[in-house]
């Protein structure tokens, strides 16, 4: 048997060969997303609390003179 083919523990591990990935590339369209949704909900969530009536605006023009009348 020739020197080279003789296979000792230990030594001259496997090669390990990293494989380069294209993660963003993949994961670019769920990030796109993700970002346009979550600018819709803020967006969405801004406009709500603007449009909350505050407690101390005028009360609308609805209410004759003032007066409640309860039942």
């Amino acid at each position: 048997m020739a020197t080279n083919d003789i296979k000792r523990i230990g030594k001259n591990g496997p090669q390990v060969q990293h494989q380069h990935s294209n993660a963003w590339q993949v994961m670019k369209p769920f990030v796109h997303f993700g970002v346009k949704a979550i600018s819709a909900i803020a967006h969405t969530l801004i406009y709500i609390i603007k449009h909350i009536p505050k407690p101390d605006s005028p009360k609308p023009s609805g209410q004759k003179g003032g007066k409640l009348i309860k039942i």
